[in-house]
C-alpha cells in the first residue's frame, strides 16, 4: 500500500513563519513514521513535485524554510521530502476535488492514505471528503500523530508484548509441554517482529539460524 503527500494542503498560507515551521515539523514527523520499517503496510511515500517557490507564509517562499532547521538530520530529511520522494509511474486522468481544488495524486491514493500538512482546519481531520468523477468519496488522511494511532492496524504497525511463559532458558511447564527460551530483549523482539512474515495467522521472524514465532500479537 502507498502513502501520498496531499499537494492540496500545500496551496494555503500560514499566518506566520513561526506557524509554518511548527506545522512543517509536525508533517515531517508523520512522514518519517510512515517511511519507518515499523509501518509494515506502507510500501513507499509518494509525491508529485511540490512548488517550493510558492509562499508558505506572507513574503516567505517554502524553500527558505529549510534554513530554519539547524539540525543537520532534520534539514536533510526535509530536503528529501521536497525533492527525493517516489513519483507515481502512472497518474489517473481523474482528480480528487474538494473545496474547489483538485489533485490527481490524491485520486491515485484514494484507497490508501494521504499525508497532509495542517495548513487549514480541513486537513486536521482523519478523513477528507471530496468528489472523484462527481461521486462522493472519503479518503483517509494523516496530518498528526493521533491519526497514526487511529490507523495503526491499517498501516500494519505491530506491537510486541513479552509472553510471561517464555523464560531465558527452555523448560517444561506443569502440563509437560516444552517451552522454548526467549533470548531476545523487548527491543530486539520488536525489531524482529517488524520484518516478520505472516503464516496462517501467526508471525515468524528469523534470527540467525533460529525461527521465532510471534502469536497473538497486536496489529
Amino acid at each position: 500500500m502507498v502513502a501520498a503527500v496531499n499537494d492540496l494542503s500545500f496551496e494555503n498560507q500560514f499566518s506566520s513563519k513561526r506557524e509554518a515551521v511548527e506545522k512543517v515539523r509536525q508533517w515531517m514527523k508523520v512522514c518519517k513514521k510512515l517511511e519507518a520499517k515499523e509501518t509494515t503496510a506502507i510500501e513507499g511515500l509518494y509525491s508529485v513535485m511540490l512548488n517550493t517557490s510558492a509562499e508558505i507564509a506572507q513574503d516567505y517562499p517554502f524553500i527558505q524554510l529549510v534554513k530554519e532547521f539547524q539540525d543537520h538530520d532534520d534539514r536533510r530529511y526535509l530536503i528529501h521530502l521536497l525533492t527525493n520522494l517516489n513519483q507515481p509511474e502512472y497518474m489517473p486522468h481523474i482528480s480528487f476535488c474538494m473545496e474547489g481544488k483538485c489533485s490527481c495524486i490524491c485520486a491515485w491514493a484514494r484507497d490508501a492514505i494521504i499525508v497532509s500538512i495542517e495548513s487549514d482546519k480541513t486537513f486536521e481531520q482523519p478523513v477528507l471528503h471530496g468528489k472523484i468523477a462527481e461521486k462522493d468519496v472519503f479518503v483517509k488522511n494523516i496530518s498528526r500523530q493521533e491519526h497514526i494511532l487511529l490507523y495503526e492496524q491499517f498501516l500494519g504497525i505491530r506491537h510486541y508484548e513479552a509472553n510471561k511463559k517464555h523464560r531465558k532458558q527452555p523448560y517444561y511447564d506443569a502440563a509437560g509441554r516444552y517451552v522454548d527460551a526467549m533470548d531476545l530483549d523487548d527491543a530486539e523482539a520488536q525489531k524482529l517482529l517488524e520484518s516478520a512474515v505472516e503464516i496462517e495467522g501467526n508471525m515468524y521472524g528469523k534470527k540467525g539460524s533460529n525461527i521465532i514465532a510471534f502469536r497473538d500479537i497486536m496489529l
